[in-house]
């Protein structure tokens, strides 16, 4: 009998779970309410391990047929010893070695990654990137994350902060604070909550009316609103868009420079906005970039959706373990 990969992608609200043969083709997919009760991270991750109990008997198989288990977490992890350092969304207090912890469940090898670094490894094997060995994958959603594929492996760095795309500065004027506690990450002016920083700061010096004016008034604009209200014409919003993609497209220049990918992925709910915004950052990134770094370098959007979390967690095994050292 086959081999089969268990995956999972842990969210703040539910864990998105799979099952996965060894060609990393998806066999059947659920999710699980996200336990946040327990702060040492046990009784999650138990839940967990009870729920590929049930859904691998489903399917006929049984965890002598598992060649590994891969993990995405919301948090920095430590890829070599498994440990995740802080995982705030989960109300984990301090370090919770999660390898060490399901290693107690399973007798096969457990392997963990930040979520982002997880997204772009699916989109590498089965996704956007598919094909290639060097894909860059920029998730713009309420924040903004990412991960770096390079000659087919994630880059983690020597310390596991690799890749903290949304760190990097580019608004030297610090007018927001991040989250990090530092001032002026890209993540503060070019994700769904930068669109709405963006807003607030420009809005009072409006010289011309604005479709979305009443929204700001009220606190309920959002990053959807901001965008459809320019491809229906709004200079305001048309403006605040642009100034989005210029940031983003600035990050695709270095990333580009730096890492040379085939294909740089677009992900995350702002991606789904469409040309307004893609083509202005694609624009925008030829005009920057350094000629022979974006030659055969593509812009392109995700193609996984919600599934790129699971593929990517079940592509760590399929990467590791049966690409690097040969298992089936």
């Amino acid at each position: 009998m086959k081999k089969i990969i268990l995956a999972a992608d842990i969210g703040g609200t539910t864990c998105k779970l799979g099952i996965f043969d060894e060609n990393l083709d998806q066999i059947t997919k659920w999710s699980i309410d996200t336990d946040t009760t327990d702060s040492t991270g046990y009784l999650l991750l138990k839940n967990i391990y009870d729920s590929f109990v049930d859904a691998v008997a489903k399917i006929d198989y049984s965890f002598s047929d598992v060649l590994g288990v891969g993990i995405g977490v919301p948090g920095p992890v430590n890829f070599e010893t498994g440990i995740v350092h802080g995982a705030v969304n989960l109300y984990w207090h301090g370090d919770v070695n999660v390898r060490e912890i399901f290693q107690q469940f399973v007798d096969c090898p457990v392997y963990v990654d930040n979520d982002a670094n997880v997204a772009a490894l699916g989109e590498k094997h089965k996704g956007a990137g598919q094909g290639a060995d060097d894909v860059v994958a920029i998730t713009l959603g309420t924040g903004l994350g990412g991960g770096i594929i390079s000659n087919g492996e994630i880059v983690h760095g020597h310390n596991g902060s690799g890749a903290e795309i949304g760190h990097f500065r580019v608004d030297h004027d610090q007018r927001f604070k991040c989250n990090c506690g530092k001032s002026g990450c890209i993540e503060t002016v070019a994700s769904a909550t930068g669109v709405v920083n963006l807003v607030n700061f420009y809005y009072p010096k409006l010289t011309f009316k604005s479709s979305i004016l009443q929204l700001i008034k009220d606190n309920k604009v959002t990053a959807k609103a901001v965008f459809d209200a320019a491809k229906a014409g709004d200079q305001f919003c048309i403006f605040i868009t642009e100034r989005v993609a210029n940031y983003i497209a600035y990050l695709c220049s270095i990333v580009s420079v730096t890492s040379n990918p085939k294909y740089i992925v677009l992900g995350g709910g702002m991606s789904t906005a469409g040309l307004i915004l893609i083509e202005n950052i694609k624009t925008e990134y030829h005009n920057l970039t350094f000629s022979p770094a974006q030659e055969g370098t593509e812009i392109v959007q995700a193609q996984l959706g919600n599934d790129a979390g699971i593929t990517g967690a079940a592509g760590l095994i399929y990467t590791y373990i049966i690409e690097k050292e040969g298992v089936k």
